[in-house]
């Protein structure tokens, strides 16, 4: 599901693994937090990187439909929503 939310509607998804117990126990949740925490806190802040903004009309300044953002030597396109 993930690749294909990127792919068709970009969005991007993570699932974040930090063991191998699918479902580990209450009492265990405390470690994996002290042994993540920092980790974890550092992705959070990567949703500040890269290209964000509005694609807008110069006239009436509404959101443009369907426009297509293209980043050199990344071969993903995303089209944008009015």
């Amino acid at each position: 599901m993930q690749d294909w939310n990127y792919l068709h509607t970009n969005c991007f998804e993570v699932t974040i693994e930090l063991g191998c117990v699918k479902y580990p126990k209450a009492e265990e949740l405390p470690k994996y937090w002290a042994q993540n925490r920092r980790s974890l806190l550092q992705f959070m802040k990567q949703v500040h990187q890269g290209v964000w903004g509005f694609v807008l009309d110069a006239v009436d300044k509404r959101g443009i439909l369907n426009a297509t953002i293209s980043v050199a030597d990344i071969n993903h396109p995303v089209t944008t929503y009015k």
